[in-house]
């Protein structure tokens, strides 16, 4: 009897278990089920900014981590908003370049029925980068306004670049000495950068035989460019014309003074003796003189031209340009297409040589 109360007890506790495990169970199902129902709504959209700046040559890539706020978040939620959560890029990089031009954009997040948008510029405040040469060097008198001072400097930015400024009012080319002037240069987008450098007047040589010349020299490591003033003897061009026009003067007048000496001798020989002699005398004076005159070439005129030329110390010379700034233009073309040819030293000199023609 007592092993049949027992038994019913036991299967009575079993049940009353089971129920509250199931009640347990249903329990947990209906909030999951309620708060699964009710998750759709429940996450609310919110960005991090709403403007946003980018420097230019910078990437942007508007993703949802940089553009939806999750802080507080549990991990459904943020799963939930990336599913839901539907981003369109109005960003274009520039042509041929992997980050946008400067300008404004807009970037759509769109969530549900619900719009937002970030508004995104792009700008440039970076200042060009401008190289200069630490010295210039320039012969006493030179005419600053055609030295090519824009040809020993360099300048890079990611925009398009204006030309560059020199401003040398300080420097007064008539006075040997150092002065400083300035470079300036600057970006479309108003950027602007500006360095000062040194330029040295240097006294040209008195010696008549030796010629002033400025000469370029390219540093093999940076590529920058300065002038030096060199001194060197003159081309022989213009003496050895010379010599030639007094050789030819003087074989001139040899031959002229050969033609009367023998015309005079040969009709003064009507005579053996010193005494006037009408055959003689008259014979040696007019076919003398006659002789003399008629035998003096007329000299041609020659005139003093100047002639434009530039060579390297690799061998490369050219001497058919017009003015100075031309053979500055053709020595740094010269090293500029050589910067990284081992037989080239980059050193280069170019001036002006006058000669006879």
């Amino acid at each position: 009897m007592e092993n049949k109360k027992e038994n019913i007890i036991d299967k009575y506790l079993n049940t009353k278990s089971k129920k509250i495990a199931a009640g347990c169970v249903a329990g947990v199902l209906l909030i999951g089920g309620v708060y699964y129902v009710t998750r759709d709504t429940s996450p609310d959209l919110s960005l991090k900014k709403e403007v946003v700046t980018v420097e230019y040559g910078q990437t942007y890539n508007p993703v949802f981590d940089q553009l939806v706020k999750t802080k507080g978040l549990d991990k459904d939620d943020v799963k939930y908003l990336k599913n839901n959560v539907k981003i369109k890029n109005g960003i274009k990089n520039e042509d041929q370049k992997d980050y946008p031009a400067v300008g404004k954009y807009k970037v759509t997040v769109k969530y549900k029925d619900e719009t937002k948008t970030v508004k995104v510029t792009v700008k440039d405040t970076t200042a060009p980068e401008l190289n200069v040469p630490d010295n210039t060097e320039v012969v006493k008198g030179t005419d600053l306004s055609t030295f090519d001072f824009k040809s020993l400097m360099s300048a890079t930015d990611l925009a398009q670049l204006n030309e560059i400024q020199i401003d040398y009012s300080s420097v007064d080319v008539n006075t040997a000495g150092e002065y400083t002037a300035k470079a300036s240069v600057e970006d479309i987008n108003k950027n602007r950068t500006e360095k000062e450098f040194k330029v040295t007047v240097v006294e040209p040589s008195t010696d008549e035989n030796t010629e002033t010349t400025t000469e370029v020299q390219t540093d093999p490591t940076t590529g920058q460019k300065k002038t030096v003033v060199v001194r060197k003897p003159k081309n022989n061009t213009t003496t050895a014309n010379s010599n030639s026009s007094s050789s030819s003067s003087n074989k001139s007048n040899t031959s002229s003074s050969t033609s009367n000496s023998n015309s005079g001798s040969h009709g003064s020989s009507g005579s053996s003796s010193n005494k006037p002699s009408s055959s003689g005398n008259t014979g040696g004076s007019s076919s003398g003189s006659s002789g003399g005159n008629s035998s003096t070439p007329s000299q041609p005129s020659k005139v003093l031209k100047t002639k434009y030329w530039a060579k390297c110390d690799c061998g490369w010379y050219c001497d058919t340009y017009k003015s100075s700034k031309e053979a500055s233009d053709g020595l740094n073309k010269h090293l500029d297409e050589n910067l990284y040819n081992d037989k080239c030293p980059g050193h280069g000199r170019y001036g002006a040589s006058e000669y006879w023609e």
